[in-house]
């Protein structure tokens, strides 16, 4: 068996009455990086985490974290770390007490727990926090924690659910340096996210959708195979269907939500004659911006429907 990090080998898992969430899923980390998993809620990225670390039983298919399978052997459970959306901190436990709880259930020696817990809290930030009720931590700190307690025994591989839902942009940022510093420790951290900005951030991105990877690479691998050089114009007019509709014609052209995405080879060229069309066709243009390609565009093209959009599966 290959020592890759982690394979996912065509994972699938079928709920009863036939719901089909994950559909033959296959990917590899082969060295110390961090993955984000990309998709809209419901796109099956929850259940695929869940049978990756051992929660949930597949349907069909193989897991392997450096070679061990986690629903056949225990050892393979104690070299991923997980943070579930739910967190399962104990608010009635100070942020240590927290920390040598966890130890203890993944069977984790009581000395090198001791050792270990001021270890993840002097390099977390939560040191000074450390005989503070959990309870009373704010959002961006019970994440640390979070991600502190998923570390106690000293996984390989790391795996995250939706660890920045609900945080400030800046506090997602750091948090997601944060998670960089531990692959510069050797560990592979996966994380799922429906937030396109923390894939920008990312090593390698893997985009899911409808319980099934479309694409994956490095940010600007992606932008560039999907997007290319093209500059994007986003549009804010009177019409936004109507504008799509007569712009299809001879553009590439997507709404997304109430804005319309021209994406032009040559901006300076292009851009006299998109106005012509939607303004020869009465459509009041009121703003006009022109920005780079992002990851969100990357998934909007490939799919079809912008990353906030719920998908089904």
């Amino acid at each position: 068996m290959s020592t890759a990090l982690l394979i996912v080998k065509d994972l699938r898992k079928v709920y009863s009455g036939g719901v089909e969430a994950v559909k033959g899923v296959s990917f590899s980390i082969e060295k110390p990086s961090l993955i984000a998993l990309l998709g809209p809620n419901g796109a099956g990225k929850t259940t695929l985490l869940n049978m990756i670390v051992g929660v949930l039983p597949p349907t069909n298919g193989e897991v392997y974290v450096l070679g061990k399978n986690p629903w056949r052997e225990r050892e393979a459970r104690r070299l991923i770390g997980f943070v579930p959306q739910e967190l399962g901190i104990r608010g009635d436990l100070t942020v240590y007490e927290n920390l040598v709880y966890i130890a203890a259930i993944n069977g984790v020696s009581v000395s090198r727990a001791r050792l270990r817990a001021r270890e993840l809290m002097e390099s977390l930030g939560l040191f000074e926090y450390r005989n503070k009720l959990a309870s009373k931590l704010s959002g961006g700190l019970k994440r640390r924690l979070s991600i502190a307690m998923s570390l106690i025994h000293d996984p390989q591989v790391l795996v995250l659910d939706e660890p920045t839902t609900g945080l400030d942009p800046g506090i997602r940022v750091e948090f997601i340096k944060m998670l960089k510093e531990l692959v510069s420790e050797g560990k592979a951290v996966l994380l799922s996210t429906h937030i396109s900005e923390d894939a920008e951030y990312c090593d390698e991105v893997i985009i899911m959708d409808k319980g099934v990877i479309v694409a994956k690479g490095s940010p600007e691998e992606l932008k560039r195979k999907t997007v290319g050089l093209k500059t994007i114009v986003e549009l804010v007019t009177g019409n936004p269907d109507k504008a799509v509709k007569v712009l299809k014609g001879g553009l590439d052209v997507k709404k997304k939500e109430d804005l319309v995405n021209v994406y032009l080879e040559n901006a300076e060229r292009e851009l006299p004659r998109l106005f012509n069309i939607l303004l020869s066709h009465g459509i009041e243009i009121y703003e006009a911006r022109i920005r780079k390609p992002t990851i969100s565009d990357v998934f909007l093209l490939l799919t079809g429907h912008p990353l906030e959009e719920t998908s089904v599966g």
